[in-house]
C-alpha cells in the first residue's frame, strides 16, 4: 500500500480550486510516475475552469508540464530514475481512422488525464507520452512541448516559403512561438497587438514590423510593407470572429490563413464567399497535436530555435494557481508558470 503524499489541485465542479492531499500513483508496468516541476497555464485551462468548455468534472487540470522520472513500470527500459522528461497528457488510441492516417490530434478514441493532470506533485503517464529531455535544457523552457507543437502544427499548415510575409495577430505566448516557429522558416513577420509590452517583446524576438492596430490601421500598413501585394499567411491567435473577417482581405492572391485560437462563446463567420474565389485564399484551422510534431517542438527548443523561456512572466506556487487564471483571464504578463518546486 502506497501511504506518501502529494499535493494536487483539484476542481470538483467549474470555479472551484481545491488543494489536496492525496497518496501518491501506483505506477503500472508501462507507466512512469513523474515529479513534476513546472506546469504552464493554458488558456484552455481556463476556459475549463470558467466552465467555457465541455469537459467532465471533477478533474485535475494542467497538461504543460516538465519534471523528473521518479519511478517507472517494470517494462518500461528506455527510462532512467531521475531523467528530466516532458509529458504528453492525451493518450492516443493508435488505431482508429485519425491515428492510422497521421491524424493522432484527431484521435477519435482518446484518454484523458482526469485525475493525473500538471498542477500536481506527480504525474503518471504511459511511456509513450513522456519524452525525454535532453540534459542541460531549461525544465522551464521544455514545458512549452505541447503549446509549441500546437503552434508548429499550425505553421506547417501554411506551407511558408523563404522571404513570404506572416501576418501574426494577437502576441501571447502562442502568438509569440507562431512568431519565432515562422521566421524559422525564412518568413519576414509583421506582429500585431493592443498591449504595448507584447509588442516590445515581439520586436526583441525578431519581428519585422510591430503594429498597434489601435494606432495603425492595419490593412494600411500590410499594404505599405508588401507594395500592395498583401501577406502570404496569416495567424489568427485571438479568439475573435472579427478579426478573422478583418484579416482575410490582407491576403495576398494564394494566401493561406490559419484560425489558430478557439473561438469561444461560438460565433459565426461572415465572409464574402466571392473573396476566397477570385483570391484564392485557403482559409484553415488547427487543433492539438501529433507525438512527431511533440518530437521536433521538443527538439526545437533544445536547439535554441525558438525561446520558449523567455516567454515565462510570472512563477508561482501550486497555491496560488487561482490568482495564475485570473492574470491569464485579464492578459497580464506573458506566460504563467506553476512552479512545484516551491512549497
Amino acid at each position: 500500500m502506497n501511504n506518501r503524499q502529494m499535493r494536487q489541485m483539484w476542481s470538483e465542479q467549474p470555479g472551484e480550486l481545491e488543494l489536496r492531499h492525496r497518496p501518491i500513483f501506483e505506477v503500472g508496468d508501462r507507466e512512469v510516475l513523474v515529479e513534476v516541476a513546472y506546469t504552464g497555464i493554458c488558456p484552455w485551462d481556463v476556459r475549463a475552469f470558467t466552465g467555457k468548455s465541455s469537459v467532465a468534472f471533477p478533474r485535475v487540470l494542467g497538461h504543460e508540464s516538465s519534471g523528473h522520472v521518479a519511478a517507472l513500470g517494470k517494462n518500461v527500459t528506455h527510462l532512467k530514475i531521475g531523467q528530466p522528461v516532458v509529458a504528453d497528457f492525451i493518450v492516443k488510441c493508435g488505431v482508429c481512422p485519425a491515428c492510422r492516417r497521421g491524424r493522432a490530434n484527431r484521435c477519435q478514441n482518446p484518454t484523458y488525464q482526469q485525475y493525473s493532470g500538471g498542477y500536481g506533485d506527480y504525474i503518471c503517464l504511459p511511456q509513450q507520452n513522456i519524452f525525454p529531455v535532453r540534459p542541460g535544457t531549461e525544465l522551464k523552457a521544455a514545458a512549452f512541448m505541447e503549446p509549441l507543437a500546437c503552434v508548429l502544427r499550425g505553421q506547417n499548415m501554411l506551407q511558408l516559403y523563404p522571404g513570404e510575409v506572416e501576418l501574426v495577430v494577437g502576441l501571447g505566448p502562442i502568438g509569440l512561438m507562431h512568431l519565432q516557429v515562422a521566421r524559422s522558416f525564412g518568413a519576414r513577420v509583421m506582429a500585431a497587438d493592443l498591449i504595448p509590452a507584447r509588442l516590445a517583446k515581439a520586436e526583441a524576438l525578431g519581428a519585422d514590423w510591430v503594429v498597434n492596430p489601435s494606432e495603425t490601421d492595419l490593412g494600411d500598413m500590410v499594404g505599405q510593407v508588401t507594395d500592395g501585394w498583401g501577406v502570404e499567411a496569416a495567424v489568427i491567435a485571438v479568439g475573435a470572429a472579427r478579426l478573422v473577417e478583418q484579416t482575410l482581405p490582407m491576403l495576398a492572391p494564394g494566401g493561406r490563413l490559419n484560425i489558430f485560437a478557439g473561438i469561444y462563446p461560438k460565433d459565426e463567420l461572415r465572409l464574402d464567399p466571392n473573396l476566397i474565389h477570385y483570391g484564392e485564399y485557403i482559409l484553415t484551422g488547427s487543433a492539438d497535436s501529433t507525438p512527431e510534431n511533440m518530437e521536433r517542438a521538443l527538439n526545437m527548443i533544445q536547439n535554441g530555435v525558438v525561446d520558449t523561456a523567455g516567454l515565462v512572466s510570472h512563477l508561482l506556487p501550486l497555491e496560488e494557481l487561482g490568482r495564475g487564471f485570473e492574470m491569464v483571464q485579464n492578459t497580464e504578463g506573458l506566460k504563467i508558470m506553476i512552479d512545484l518546486r516551491s512549497s
